[in-house]
């Protein structure tokens, strides 16, 4: 039976709750078991199956692992630099935003830190293998705290990310998004589903996640579907970033 147990401090457990929903899918193909276990100050997950699976479960949970620490971590580290709390739309956007950035290059080298261990401290990673990249997050977050005055206009931020825009690919020239309370779905031009990418932020909005997608897929034609029209500072970054069609549907 090969074993595998993952914890983290308690603060950060959402990023154990996503690698937990990455591992369910891996878990039921190999017909593996999982079980969690929480105490005051930490969270743990472990998961085992036969021995004959032992590469498939540790290759997907590396996988998960790394987007944890090389997305997750570099939210709150960002956050943390950048003196960001969760209760702004504007500034949380452009935060997720900046972390979405290089995301795959974060990835890559956090892969090479993993090691094949039966047990997997994140925020041990987090804090004694991890100082380079972070020394590279923090040249990032340089582009924004040195002009701090960004993060106090919501025009200012609009225009930092009109910036990150110009340096990104267009990956679908038309998206559609269609919106409610519960969380929101994407389309392309021949409405056919587009996967979402995660923040991996510690707290985030419906809202937030939706226009970090459309950020990151940068259309040249938007249009968004909703029952209860989305927020004023959703309408206003969207309006200045794409100029958006909006259809209410009944």
């Amino acid at each position: 039976m090969y074993e595998q147990t993952i914890n983290i401090e308690k603060s950060n457990g959402h990023l154990l709750s996503y690698v937990k929903g990455q591992m369910e899918a891996a878990i039921g193909q190999i017909d593996g078991i999982s079980t969690e276990l929480n105490d005051d100050y930490r969270n743990y997950y472990t998961l085992a199956c036969a021995d004959a699976y032992r590469f498939q479960m540790s290759r997907a949970v590396n996988s998960a692992v790394c987007d944890a620490l090389s997305l997750g971590y570099k939210n709150v580290y960002m956050r943390g630099l950048l003196d960001v709390d969760y209760d702004n739309f504007y500034q949380n956007v452009l935060v997720n935003t900046i972390c979405i950035f290089d995301s795959e290059y974060d990835k890559q080298f956090v892969s090479r830190l993993m090691t094949d261990s039966s047990t997997l401290c994140l925020d041990g990673y987090y804090n004694f293998k991890m100082a380079r990249i972070k020394r590279k997050w923090e040249d990032i977050s340089r582009l924004v705290s040195d002009n701090s005055f960004i993060l106090t206009d919501n025009d200012l931020i609009a225009e930092f990310l009109q910036y990150l825009l110009e340096s990104m690919t267009e990956k679908e020239s038309s998206l559609s998004v269609s919106m409610d309370a519960d969380g929101f779905s994407l389309f392309n031009k021949d409405n056919k589903s587009i996967p979402k990418i995660k923040s991996l932020a510690r707290s985030v909005s419906v809202e937030e996640e939706a226009m970090l997608n459309i950020i990151c897929i940068k259309p040249s034609k938007l249009t968004v579907y909703y029952h209860n029209k989305p927020s004023q500072d959703f309408c206003e970054m969207a309006e200045t970033l794409f100029l958006p069609k909006y259809v209410c549907v009944e």
